[in-house]
C-alpha cells in the first residue's frame, strides 16, 4: 500500500464556489494526498474533482446535516475514517472548516496524527453564535495549529479562548496572470460581481448601488455571476427597476469563464455584509483577490478581512455595509476616469502578486505543515 502524506477533509468535493479547497486537495501535495468528504457534488454541476484515494462518508451511511447541528457523523463513519487514515499511512490531516472538522480532530488525536484546522468564514462567524460551538472550538487548543486567512479571523479566535494553539495567517492565494490585462477606453464601462447570491454577499445592495449610478452614468453594464437563494429576488429587482438592458444574471459559471469575464471588465463590485439573521460573514473573499490579480479596481465594503486586501483609495474604494449611495458614488467616479481605473488596477495587481498569490500560500502551507521534513 502506497504511503500518502496528507489527508484533506472537506464537506464536499466539487463545490463550485470553493476554489481554495480544490487547490488544497489537488495542488498542495500532488499524488501524496488523500481526501475524506461527506459528499461528492453532481458531476454535471461541479467545477472540479479528485482522482486520488477518497473516502466518501455518504457512501457508507448518509451524513445528516442541519443548520443547527451541522454535519453529524455516526460511529460507523468514525470507524471507516480511522481505517482509511491508517491504511494510507497519513502523516498530517488538514480539516477544512472548523465546525465540521471537529470529529476529525478527535480521531487524529487518538491516532497521534498532527491535525491542522482551516477556518474560512461562516465557521468563525455564524457558528460562533452558538454557546455549544464556542465551547467545542476550545478543543482546537489540542490541535497542531489553526490556519486563518486574515488578522480579523485570528483575533476572533483568540477572543474565543484559543490561546494554547498557534493561529497562523496564510491568506488563500490566487493565480496572477503573467501579463497585466490591457484595457482601452470603451464607451460602455462594464462592471462585474461574482459570488453566491446569499445574504452575506449583499447582492441586492450591489444592484441598488448600480441602479443609483445609472442615473448619472447611463452607459454601464453589470455582469453578475453566481447562484443562490437570492437569485429570484435579484431577478425581480432587475425587472421592477427596468434594469434588463444593463444587468445580466449569469447564474453559476465555471471558473475559467469567470476569468474570461474579468479580462473584459473594468470595475469589480462586491457589497459584503453580515447576515442580519444568522450572523454569517466573509473572511477575505477570493473573488476580490482574483479581480485585483486581473488589475481590476474594486468597490467593496469594510467587512471582516476585506480591508486587509483592498487598500481604500489605493486599489479601490470601501464603504460601510449597507451604504449603497456611497458605493454608487465610487462606481461612478471609476466609470468616468480611465486613468484612475488603471492606477488602482496596477496597484491591486502588485499587491496580490506580493501578498496573495497562490505560490505564497502553497509555500507557506508546506512550511507550516512540515512537508519539507518528510518529503
Amino acid at each position: 500500500m502506497a504511503e500518502y502524506w496528507l489527508a484533506v477533509f472537506t464537506p464536499q468535493v466539487g463545490a463550485v464556489s470553493e476554489t481554495f479547497i480544490r487547490r488544497h486537495v489537488n495542488e498542495l501535495v500532488p499524488k501524496r494526498t488523500v481526501t475524506i468528504t461527506c459528499q461528492v457534488g453532481d458531476p454535471a454541476r461541479s467545477d472540479w474533482s479528485f482522482d486520488g484515494p477518497m473516502l466518501v462518508l455518504d457512501h457508507i451511511q448518509p451524513v445528516h446535516f442541519t443548520r443547527e447541528a451541522g454535519w453529524k457523523f455516526t460511529s460507523q463513519h468514525i470507524a471507516h475514517i480511522k481505517r482509511f487514515l491508517l491504511k494510507h499511512k497519513v502523516r498530517v490531516v488538514l480539516g477544512e472548516y472548523l465546525d465540521v472538522s471537529l470529529p476529525l480532530l478527535e480521531i487524529a488525536l487518538e491516532l497521534e496524527i498532527p491535525f491542522w484546522g482551516h477556518a474560512h468564514g461562516y465557521d468563525i462567524s455564524m457558528r460562533l453564535r452558538e454557546c455549544k460551538m464556542r465551547k467545542a472550538y476550545r478543543h482546537y487548543n489540542n490541535a497542531a495549529g489553526i490556519i486563518v486567512g486574515c488578522e480579523w479571523a485570528r483575533e476572533r479566535l483568540k477572543r474565543l479562548g484559543l490561546t494554547d494553539v498557534g493561529i497562523h495567517i496564510i491568506p488563500c492565494g490566487v493565480d496572477v496572470p503573467e501579463q497585466a490585462v490591457i484595457r482601452g477606453q470603451m464607451k460602455r464601462i462594464r462592471c462585474l460581481a461574482v459570488g453566491r447570491l446569499v445574504e452575506k454577499k449583499g447582492p441586492l445592495f450591489t444592484l441598488d448601488a448600480f441602479r443609483r449610478v445609472l442615473k448619472v452614468c447611463p452607459d454601464l453594464r453589470l455582469d453578475y455571476v453566481g447562484s443562490g437563494e437570492l437569485l429570484p429576488a435579484a431577478g425581480k429587482y432587475i425587472r421592477d427597476c427596468n434594469l434588463e438592458e444593463h444587468v445580466v444574471l449569469w447564474g453559476s459559471k465555471p471558473h475559467g469563464d469567470v476569468k474570461k469575464l474579468m479580462r473584459s471588465t473594468d470595475v469589480f463590485l462586491q457589497h459584503s455584509i453580515t447576515d442580519p439573521v444568522t450572523g454569517d460573514e466573509e473572511m477575505m473573499p477570493l473573488s476580490i483577490l482574483e479581480a485585483m490579480a486581473y488589475n481590476l479596481p474594486v468597490v467593496s465594503t469594510r467587512h471582516a478581512g476585506i480591508p486587509e486586501a483592498v487598500e481604500d483609495g489605493v486599489t479601490g474604494y470601501l464603504v460601510d455595509e449597507g451604504d449603497t449611495i456611497g458605493m454608487s458614488i465610487f462606481i461612478g467616479k471609476l466609470a468616468r476616469d480611465q486613468y484612475l481605473r488603471n492606477r488602482f488596477g496596477y496597484e491591486g495587481r502588485q499587491r496580490v502578486s506580493r501578498l496573495f498569490a497562490w505560490r505564497h500560500e502553497h509555500a507557506a502551507l508546506l512550511r507550516l505543515l512540515g512537508h519539507h521534513q518528510s518529503s
